[in-house]
């Protein structure tokens, strides 16, 4: 079965990751930008989603803002 994992860069989230990716195949991670104050936690899924070799995708929704793709 593809899953694809929504991503905040936390601790919970990255270890969900890397257990999908061993159980299931994991087709990429998803992430959001709601303007927190932690941004380093986007980094922390775009390092996860490159050492799974997955794609990782932003979506920004703060106000006015759109779609984005984490550099890899």
């Amino acid at each position: 079965m593809n899953a694809l994992v929504i991503c905040s860069g936390g601790l919970d989230s990255v270890s969900l990751a890397h257990k999908v990716a061993t159980e299931q195949k994991l087709i990429g991670l998803l992430s959001f930008d709601y303007g927190q104050r932690h941004k380093k936690e986007l980094g922390f899924a775009s390092i996860c989603a490159k050492r799974l070799g997955v794609p990782h995708q932003i979506v920004d929704i703060r106000l006015g803002a759109g779609w984005r793709r984490s550099k890899q």
